[in-house]
């Protein structure tokens, strides 16, 4: 991972930190913390990416996500996908295959509003003939249908390990899985 993206993720860290200090000495809504599980059904965008001779442009995907929300404004994830197709990247003047690579990344979320989230966290893609480190940086604007469920867009940027980046776009189906009483 490059320099730059290292001190990005240090400093939006050592930000969230800060905030989530701040956040629990202010807290005086009421708050219960929750389990929300979700479903993704996205389209992933591989700069650079082929299979054979022919240029891939969009990629389906697959996800998975489970947050625990421990504060009104925060929760932590464990989000996972699954690339649907086999494709190729050309790094400097090799090829490498990637075989239905499939992502985890540990996430913070920020819920600055309501219905709008950003999140960040480090992961791994894995693959049969090589795991790669990765950095995920995401949006997500939900839609309340009921109390217990949302339909979200999510927008997503993943850098893995400098040898080729996604942008994946793809709506979601949020249930609340659990609340403290």
């Amino acid at each position: 991972m490059n320099t730059r993206l290292r001190i990005v993720c240090i400093g939006f860290l050592m930000l969230i930190s800060i905030r989530m200090i701040r956040a629990q000495e202010t807290q005086g809504e009421e708050f219960k913390p929750k389990i929300r599980g979700a479903i993704m059904m996205a389209n992933s965008h591989v700069p650079k990416s082929f299979e054979g001779d022919k240029k891939i442009a969009i990629i389906p995907t697959w996800g998975l996500d489970v947050d625990y929300f421990f504060h009104s404004r925060w929760s932590v994830a464990i989000q996972g996908d699954i690339k649907l197709q086999d494709f190729e990247v050309k790094v400097e003047d090799k090829e490498v295959e990637r075989i239905n690579p499939v992502a985890l990344a540990g996430v913070i979320h920020y819920h600055a509003l309501k219905h709008w989230s950003f999140y960040i966290g480090p992961g791994i893609e894995l693959e049969k003939t090589e795991n790669l480190f990765l950095v995920r940086i995401g949006t997500e604007y939900s839609f309340e249908i009921s109390e217990n469920f949302e339909i979200a867009l999510n927008l997503i940027y993943e850098n893995k390990d400098n040898v080729y980046d996604t942008w994946t776009f793809g709506i979601a189906f949020n249930k609340k899985l659990w609340e403290k009483k």
